[in-house]
């Protein structure tokens, strides 16, 4: 009776054995779609990357002060900086993570600022009682104190930078963040 168990208990062992071993190869494939991205390497992979899980490295220039909703990273100095913003599991970023390396894991989110999007911009600007929901964040020291004068010489830049560019829209990148970890 022994004999007749051995080739089905083969079976069952085999199918088990076959079942974990598929789902140890999906993991490290679902791992290996993750892309590695620094400050520096940011802008030459983007395109690639759009909705895509990434880990972006950096240094912590500045924290937004409204809400804490986002960060800005860079590499060396602040001429190049990069836009982190909270995802559904981070409610806001502490202001003490300035001047902290992180390595950031979230998913790359494309804005697209077309004229029409420049418009609602200058007209949320003019009319002072509506949130203001628009606007291209820099992260340089300052943007927040900027007036409506500064944000209107914003957008007619944005809107000459939209026409130099020979396409309907200007792509401004950023990261939406799932978890951070402070680099040592």
């Amino acid at each position: 009776m022994n004999l007749r168990l051995f080739p089905l208990m083969f079976v069952i062992l085999f199918t088990f054995f076959s079942c974990t071993q598929g789902t140890k190869e999906t993991a490290e494939s679902n791992k290996n779609d993750t892309t590695l991205l620094t400050v520096f390497t940011f802008a030459a992979q983007v395109d690639s990357c759009i909705d895509k899980p990434v880990v972006l490295e950096g240094t912590v220039f500045h924290v937004c002060k409204h809400g804490g909703k986002r960060l800005f990273l860079v590499d060396g100095s602040d001429s190049i900086r990069i836009e982190v913003t909270t995802g559904p599991a981070i409610v806001k970023f502490d202001e003490a993570l300035i001047g902290s390396r992180l390595r950031v894991f979230g998913t790359i989110r494309e804005e697209r600022i077309d004229a029409k999007y420049l418009n609602e911009w200058e007209a949320e600007l003019k009319n002072p009682g509506e949130k203001k929901e628009v606007g291209v964040h820099t992260g340089a020291k300052g943007h927040e104190d900027q007036g409506v004068q500064d944000k209107l010489e914003q957008i007619n830049a944005l809107r000459d930078d939209l026409k130099n560019s020979g396409k309907d829209h200007l792509s401004n990148f950023s990261l939406e963040a799932d978890k951070f970890t402070e680099l040592k």
